[in-house]
């Protein structure tokens, strides 16, 4: 009976040490694993006026354009980013006239394309009879006319390999003058 008794005491003592080693094994293999290494990227870098600004006159980072705001306009921006890394950069130069509205809208993308391919891509999109060369702030590209759900009249060139567009609503001639006139002031950092 001694020995029968004592077989029972060594198989419950090994039962529990099994059923110990289990939970004990079991939660060390279910702590979390380390944490994956975090890479942070570097925001694009934020480029500042190298010159005092004119009364009416707007700096738009990160691709460095000084823009002359006529004084019966507003201007606005809208920066699209993520966590800093900037995507795109939209501004707008607009009257309140309800008889001659007038928006300059331009829109600068941060992924890189090459010159060729974004010009000619505009290109396929705008009336051929109105496709011209164009330089802005020393930069070449095209400007013409889009006709659709949104005509209006584009100019498109590459700076550092972004693209910048340049959209002026509603297509009238008198607007399109205004934007010429308006391109014709605006400078690069």
């Amino acid at each position: 009976m001694k020995l029968k008794t004592f077989l029972v005491c060594i198989a419950a003592i090994i039962a529990l040490g099994f059923i110990f080693k289990n939970f004990t094994g079991n939660s060390q293999k279910q702590s979390p694993s380390p944490a994956p290494e975090v890479t942070k990227t570097i925001p694009d870098a934020v480029l500042t006026p190298s010159r005092a600004l004119k009364p009416s006159e707007e700096f738009i980072s990160p691709f460095g354009l000084y823009v002359t705001v006529p004084k019966d306009m507003t201007f606005r921006k809208e920066v699209a980013d993520d966590e800093g890394i900037v995507r795109s950069v939209g501004f707008y130069i607009e009257n309140s006239s309800k008889e001659n509205p007038y928006m300059l809208y331009g829109l600068y993308e941060a992924k890189d394309v090459s010159t060729d391919q974004a010009l000619n891509s505009a290109k396929k999109d705008m009336v051929t009879s109105t496709i011209k060369d164009v330089t802005i702030g020393g930069y070449k590209g095209v400007e013409g006319l889009i006709t659709g759900d949104k005509t209006r009249y584009m100019a498109v060139i590459v700076k550092d390999g972004k693209k910048i567009t340049f959209s002026t609503i509603p297509p009238t001639d008198s607007n399109k003058a205004t934007t010429d006139q308006l391109l014709s002031t605006f400078s690069f950092k």
